[in-house]
């Protein structure tokens, strides 16, 4: 089973489920989905999850691969957005036009706002800090033990860090900071992996399988329902282990050839980084200067919300082939004369 996951090119599931998770966050940052920001925890399994399939071919070339996935957009959208702090600062809620903000931004290191707020100039880049927290991880594990025991070398050290930023870190500190619970989910993705290399895919039904990730969906809401927006640890245990179960189930229904064929959604899950970086800013033009806010109690407030949500698909899907697709494009067509893997997720 192992070489089944592992020899695959692509899981339509897995791009589906960014779609909806790029979404969930939209809407919670709309004010409109109050649990949609379990959106964090499902792309932080996914991204435990893709690491594991991809590393152990991708070898020394992990690490830049992983930064010309991510890198080329943060900074144009992080250099767009000091750009604005400089030039109409009124554009803005929180951010400050300091340089100093903008190095440690484009170098991934948290610092905290004037507003006692952690978080890079871009708004989302905060979720990127724990991205490459992983990927150095991931790539520095692929020095110390076997390619294929990377992923859960890494997840192990920062499990590590999770527990020593718990009980012996320092709150405020970067350290402390970067050991939150969240890391502990990219080793919920690393454990989907493994659990998908058991062969335990062709002993369980397709409907079985599908039952399992409509329960692992419905779990999240009905947990906020019940706690409202879990905290720390509790966060991995009510949102981050349902993620695991979803995504286990999705490349199950992929294995078995029970794909999610929508071409709407396979772009929008193709756009989902654009749309995860450059939403906020959508909404904030469309809140300050159209005016236009979304309100699931009124009826011009729900078509507010749904021209919003329009106008960020139709954004997320310009900035992914104008901007984002070309620049990876550029930079992985040097990777091949670089001598460098081209395996992509």
């Amino acid at each position: 089973m192992r070489d089944t996951v592992h020899q695959r090119a692509f899981f339509p599931n897995i791009q589906a489920a960014r779609a909806f998770a790029a979404l969930a966050v939209v809407a919670y940052h709309m004010h409109v989905l109050p649990f949609g920001e379990a959106g964090v925890d499902v792309f932080f399994v996914i991204s435990g999850f893709i690491m594991s399939w991809v590393a152990p071919d991708e070898g020394r070339a992990f690490l830049y691969k992983r930064l010309v996935r991510i890198v080329p957009l943060y900074w144009v959208t992080t250099l767009g957005i000091y750009a604005i702090a400089v030039l109409r600062p009124h554009w803005l809620n929180t951010t400050t036009a300091a340089p100093e903000y903008l190095i440690k931004s484009l170098l991934f290191v948290p610092y905290v706002k004037e507003n006692g707020h952690w978080g890079p100039l871009n708004l989302n880049g905060w979720t990127l800090e724990y991205e490459m927290l992983f990927y150095l991880a991931v790539a520095a594990s692929l020095w110390i033990v076997r390619a294929r025991r990377a992923t859960a070398f890494a997840a192990l050290m920062l499990t590590s860090l999770c527990l020593w930023a718990a009980i012996d870190g320092t709150p405020g500190t970067v350290a402390h900071h970067l050991g939150q619970p969240f890391v502990l989910e990219f080793g919920l993705g690393v454990l989907a992996y493994r659990v998908l290399q058991t062969g335990i895919v062709r002993r369980i039904a397709a409907p079985a399988w599908a039952f399992a990730a409509i329960g692992a969906v419905v779990a999240i809401p009905l947990s906020h329902a019940v706690y409202g927006t879990p905290q720390a640890f509790a966060r991995i245990v009510l949102w981050g282990m349902p993620a695991c179960v979803l995504i286990v189930s999705l490349v199950a229904l992929d294995m078995l050839n029970r794909t999610i064929r929508n071409r709407i959604v396979a772009s929008l899950g193709a756009a989902s980084y654009s749309i995860y970086l450059i939403h906020p800013y959508v909404i904030g033009v469309a809140e300050k200067i159209v005016g236009v806010r979304a309100n699931l109690h009124t009826w011009p407030g729900v078509a507010s919300a749904c021209a919003t949500l329009g106008v960020i698909c139709l954004s997320g899907q310009v900035c992914h082939i104008w901007i984002e697709r070309p620049m990876v494009s550029v930079l992985n067509r040097w990777l091949r004369q670089s001598r460098f893997s081209t395996r992509s997720p």
